[in-house]
Order: structure tokens, then sequence, then C-alpha cells
């Protein structure tokens, strides 16, 4: 990888406002590495065309004079911690990679559905879709989609596919 191509990668995800760890996230789920210095050319062409595909829909998504830049929101006291909630979106995605049925439903979708599931909270697919889902409860969801994963990942190794 060169200095530029790694350059490119981090501003793509800054401008995308993907962290360190959602970079890692995504960069695993392309490639199955889990950082820029074990790429080889072809994976480095690949999360950089990635990438820049986000950042296309990104921008054709919103008109110029209506972006916001990124705003931070605080944790709540008592409530899931954001980085409790981007592990379990880490996780939903990776559930998702591994699913057999690649077009059935989207990551809000499963979100929300292992939330009712598993905390019995009804919630929609969205910004909000974690305001009801307390700190304890989301350590509950991660382990449960940590399971959820394992499971699929076992199902894709017997499976061969």
């Amino acid at each position: 990888m060169t200095a530029q191509e790694r350059k490119s990668i981090f501003a793509f995800c800054r401008e995308l406002g993907i962290g360190d760890d959602d970079r890692h996230a995504l960069i695993y789920g392309i490639t199955g590495k889990e950082s820029t210095t074990e790429l080889t050319p072809d994976e480095t062409k690949s999360v950089i065309h990635e990438l820049m595909e986000r950042l296309k829909v990104k921008n054709r998504s919103e008109p110029l004079h209506t972006r916001k830049p990124r705003t931070y929101n605080a944790p709540v006291a008592g409530m899931m911690t954001p980085e409790q909630q981007s592990l379990a979106w880490r996780l939903v995605y990776r559930l998702k990679e591994l699913d057999s049925f690649p077009n059935s439903a989207s990551a809000g979708e499963r979100m929300a559905g292992v939330i009712k599931k598993e905390l019995g909270i009804t919630t929609v697919p969205g910004k909000e879709i974690f305001r009801w889902v307390s700190f304890d409860d989301g350590a509950k969801l991660i382990e449960k989609l940590k399971m959820y994963v394992r499971s699929a990942e076992r199902r894709v190794k017997r499976t061969g596919s």
C-alpha cells in the first residue's frame, strides 16, 4: 500500500464519519484483515472502492445546502453507550455478511428484530433505535449478537459457503 492510498482511506473514513473501530470493522468485512498495514494491493483497491461508493451515496442523499456537520450525541446516563451501540452495529453487519440470504432484511430491521426478541423492547429502525435500551440491556444485546455471529460463522464453516 502506498502512502497516498493510506491517506485516501483515512480521509474517506474521516469524511464519512467512520471512527477507528468502525474503520477496522469495515476493512475486516471487506478483506478479512483488521489493519491497513496487512492489505495487499488488490485489497487496498477494494477498500478504497467501497469507501468511494459510500461517499457517492452520502453525497447524493443530501443536497449541499442542507448538509449538517456531524454532531456529537453525548451519552445518556444509564442508557446504552455510544461504544456499545457501535459494537452492536458491527456485530449486526457481520451477521448480515454471513447471511445465506443476502437480500433479506436491512441491518436496521435486523437490529430492531433482535432488540424486540431478546429485550422485549419494540423499536423502529432509524437514528433513535437504541433510545429505550439501558446500559445493562445493551450488554445483554451485545452478548446475544455475539452468540448469533458465532452460530452463523459455524454454519458457514460447516456448509463451506
